[in-house]
């Protein structure tokens, strides 16, 4: 499995909420500064090749602007994931109906399974992901 073939990007325009995030630093982000490095990022993925969907903002989720952390998607499909922070959780529920236009199928991790975008480690053979809370894979088994 190659594991980044994509003929299409979800990204999410950020909300002016976007500068009351979640960060590491004491400073907070101004949102024009935000809205240009979008700006870019859209451009680079478009010249790249890619059909690139464009979600609204979500003014209720700050951080909403980082699409990758509620859903994990490879070519093949999706799984909608739950992030470890309570704040982003109704983020994936808003990721639902545009995933649902690219794969029929959408898993989900289930009440107490969490896991964001940033547990995903692809590899050719195996997608490992864990846990945002333990560090532990979430389930043996696989999503249902």
């Amino acid at each position: 499995m190659r594991v980044f073939d994509f003929t299409h990007a979800i990204v999410r325009e950020p909300g002016r909420s976007v500068v009351d995030g979640i960060r590491t630093t004491p400073n907070a982000p101004s949102y024009e500064g935000v809205m240009t490095e979008h700006r870019a990022y859209v451009a680079a993925l478009r010249a790249a090749g890619l059909s690139v969907d464009v979600l609204p903002p979500l003014e209720g989720f700050p951080d909403s602007v980082f699409v990758e952390d509620p859903a994990f998607v490879v070519p093949e499909g999706a799984i909608l994931l739950r992030p470890g922070a309570p704040s982003r959780l109704g983020e994936r529920e808003a990721m639902r109906d545009a995933l649902g236009e690219h794969f029929g199928r959408l898993p989900e991790l289930q009440e107490g399974e969490l896991a964001d975008g940033g547990d995903v480690l692809v590899t050719p053979r195996t997608i490992f992901i864990g846990s945002v809370e333990t560090h532990q894979p979430f389930r043996r088994g696989g999503v249902a």
